[in-house]
């Protein structure tokens, strides 16, 4: 066992050392030939910046790989693929292949891959296993293409896949490429630190098309011995790889919708809207970091669940990455909110037919959710309550019984108005409709069940079970809507002006809520002041109770606020000028928020 740590070590540890070694030469030699990519409008980066750090990735696995005797015929097609890729990304990097030329290129890669050996191993027949396999190798390695779009994010999860593949041949299953994955793992954390933000050095498409590549035949090898396991040979490779796949899929999409290139650069990717949702790029590039090592301790924990879980885990997977992917095209992109925002507000407020059509869409996707979700969660109540021949038994009766289930409850959604909310705004009064709708769903899936089958056999757990998961889901996935809103909006640009709200009130809720919605009035809120003692370190939206009016000159300038908003609007005509006073002896702005219901504002139309 001690052999085999030192081992796993040496595999590491080498391409790590070599890779931080290689990376400043290899910056140094692209300046000096002047290898350099330069700010445009469709990149992300604002500075110069060397590229042919994919060299450095690639010289530490493939020097390394060669001193440990890694190469060999069993493993030729990667080695080779890989490094028929790299030479192609040098020579991009250099003059600029055209993308469709690049994608010729990666499908003779990936077929050097198939003549060698390798495959996908899902139950098939064996003509659909090319170019099932093709598509595979060709689509993950355009993901790292198109990951590598922030800096620190292709190397990073390129880091994170492969240590989980390695993990997964070392525990689950045998893959004879498995090794190699840590030597991939050990070359891109060595080129990390020079990547990350600001990044000193690109690893350009030299470095994203052989990480992705290797990363792309590694994780299928083996899996042909795995054909009983569907989650093995389909659903493993997918989790692990689940942020490039989820990127390139996100991004395609979008761009077919707005017709334009779908392999054309942009900074419309999934990082660049959480950046242009306040996040920084560090904070940005840790989110998908930690996203990709939970779906990857997912796949690894697959040998503990059985399929039920298993097929439950992926399908509420791929809701929280539809939503996910959702909630992001409803964002602006950083080139639009950076170039022409107001533009795009005017679009997004405008009640034109397009935004009805898409309103119409949200709710189709909202219809088809909600029918899985009624699905899901009558079936996982008969694995839940039976098993072994008990369960085989059962599930006669919910063949019986399920297409009644789905009429009756998506009647009760119907009428009860759940798909007249507007999520993002979801209260308590909407979840006690959803809690409503879900009961008398239930309720009346039992009245007719007694009706046509007089509940003959019919388990009354089961449908108790079905009751609950069912609200948990219908109401979860909404909630998820507020959540994700309320999440980003916590994340405020450099630009946005830091205000102190003087009262903790209705009013001042009113305002920070507002504030955190709107995010075209670039205010960044720090706090609350109040005068009522008892409120003093509470918080409101997130938000501290800093102090009171004694105190606002030193809060002022201890968090470098630059107005001061009064959400009181009952506020005497004394205080005000004295907070007036204050605000005009720190120099920041001041403005009073007035009611709604005062009467100046009021307009009788008598005139």
């Amino acid at each position: 066992m001690e052999t085999g740590i030192t081992k796993y070590l040496l595999y590491f540890c080498i391409p790590f050392a070599l890779s931080l070694l290689f990376t400043p030469l290899v910056r140094l030699i692209a300046l000096k030939k002047g290898l350099v990519d330069y700010p445009r409008a469709d990149r992300w980066h604002k500075h110069p910046t060397a590229l042919l750090g994919g060299t450095s990735i690639y010289l530490a696995a493939m020097t390394f790989a060669f001193a440990a005797g890694a190469l060999n015929r069993g493993n030729a097609g990667l080695f080779l693929g890989a490094t028929f890729l790299f030479i192609v990304g040098l020579l991009d990097d250099k003059i600029h292949i055209k993308p469709y030329t690049k994608l010729f290129f990666q499908v003779i890669a990936a077929c050097i891959a198939v003549f060698f050996g390798s495959s996908i191993g899902l139950p098939v027949h064996k003509v659909l296993i090319v170019p099932l396999t093709l598509f595979w190798i060709v689509g993950v390695t355009n993901s790292f293409n198109l990951l590598d779009n922030i800096d620190g994010l292709a190397a990073g999860i390129a880091a994170i896949s492969s240590l989980i593949i390695f993990f997964s041949s070392l525990f689950f299953f045998n893959n004879s490429l498995g090794m190699f994955s840590l030597v991939l793992a050990g070359a891109a954390l060595g080129f990390l630190p020079y990547n990350l933000n600001p990044a000193k050095i690109f690893m350009g498409d030299s470095g994203s098309m052989f990480l992705g590549y290797s990363l792309a035949v590694i994780s299928i090898s083996g899996t042909a011995r795995h054909l009983s396991n569907l989650f093995v040979t389909m659903l493993m490779p997918v989790f692990i790889l689940s942020v490039p796949i989820f990127d390139t899929i996100f991004v395609m999409i979008i761009r077919k919708w707005k017709g334009k290139k779908i392999f054309e650069g942009g900074t419309d990717h999934t990082s660049h809207r959480l950046v242009a949702l306040g996040l920084s790029q560090k904070k940005t590039v840790f989110l998908l970091y930690v996203i990709s090592i939970a779906f990857g301790l997912v796949a690894l924990s697959y040998s503990h669940l059985d399929i039920f879980m298993i097929s439950a885990i992926a399908f509420l997977a791929i809701v929280i990455f539809l939503f996910f992917g959702f909630f992001l095209s409803q964002t602006v992109s950083y080139n639009d909110a950076l170039m022409d925002y107001k533009k795009w507000q005017e679009i997004r407020n405008n009640k034109t037919v397009l935004n009805n059509i898409l309103l119409y869409k949200h709710r189709i996707v909202e219809v088809l959710l909600d029918l899985a979700f009624i699905c899901l969660a009558y079936y996982s109540a008969y694995f839940l309550r039976f098993e072994g021949a008990a369960l085989a038994s059962n599930l006669q009766l919910l063949e019986k019984s399920l297409a009644w289930l789905i009429l009756i409850k998506i009647t009760a959604f119907y009428m009860l108005g759940i798909y007249r909310g507007v999520w993002k705004y979801i209260s308590i009064s909407d979840l006690i409709t959803i809690f409503k709708a879900v009961t008398l769903g239930s309720t009346f899936s039992i009245i007719v069940l007694t009706f046509l089958f007089r509940f003959k056999e019919f388990s009354r757990a089961v449908l108790f079970i079905d009751w609950i998961l069912l609200l948990f889901l219908v109401s979860g996935y909404r909630i998820l809507i507020r959540v994700l809103g309320e999440l980003f909006s916590q994340f405020h640009s450099k630009e946005s002006k830091k205000i102190l709200v003087f009262g903790a009130g209705d009013a001042g809720e009113l305002v920070v809520r507002e504030i955190k919605r709107n995010k075209s009035l670039k205010y960044n809120p720090v706090g609350f002041i109040v005068d009522d003692p008892a409120k003093r370190g509470y918080k409101i939206q997130g938000l501290r109770v800093l102090g009171s009016r004694e105190q606002i000159k030193g809060i002022i300038h201890e968090y470098g606020v630059k107005e001061v908003i009064i959400a009181i609007p009952s506020l005497d005509a004394i205080d005000l000028f004295e907070i007036a006073r204050v605000c005009k002896d720190c120099g920041v702005a001041y403005r009073k928020m007035k009611g709604i219901l005062d009467k100046e504002e009021v307009m009788d139309g008598l005139e």
